[in-house]
């Protein structure tokens, strides 16, 4: 073999190595309201939305909001992603509303779409003093954790 061929078939391999291990593909699933704690594409059924969970090269995961063409319609904070070391939780209720709970940066939000405005609005869950989902909190008290005193 010439020197030419061996550079060519070291390419080759190098490009194929390199689509290869960058082939990592989400699984869809279908979700009406509940838990989500791995990495996936969550559909909502009637609603032309889905909830991005990745997993970010630091181990961290983050979630968006986006429609039924991938546009990102809400997107977490990557100041404020989910560790595996801390508790957090993410819950979505019926209405495609999103409620979250991160110990690490004792962060408790909801992001709730406006319909007016067609856009979804972070609230601070104690500050706004936001009623939560029953199964929400009862999730996080049984973690030993409070997120509001009112």
């Amino acid at each position: 073999m010439t020197k030419r061929r061996i550079r060519i078939m070291i390419n080759i391999i190098l490009i194929l190595l390199f689509v290869s291990c960058n082939n990592y593909q989400l699984s869809y699933k279908s979700i009406k309201s509940g838990f989500l704690y791995d990495d996936g594409i969550y559909t909502i059924p009637g609603k032309d939305r889905n909830i991005l969970i990745k997993e970010l090269k630091d181990g961290s995961k983050i979630f968006a909001i986006r429609n039924s063409k991938n546009k990102i319609l809400f997107q977490q904070s990557l100041n404020e992603t989910f560790s595996a070391y801390h508790y957090w939780v993410l819950y979505v209720d019926k209405n495609a509303d999103i409620w979250y709970y991160n110990s690490d940066y004792f962060s408790s939000q909801a992001v709730l779409f406006n319909k007016e405005t067609q856009q979804y609005e972070m609230k601070d869950l104690c500050r706004n003093k936001i009623q939560l989902p029953l199964e929400f909190k009862k999730e996080i008290e049984s973690k030993g954790s409070k997120i509001c005193t009112f």
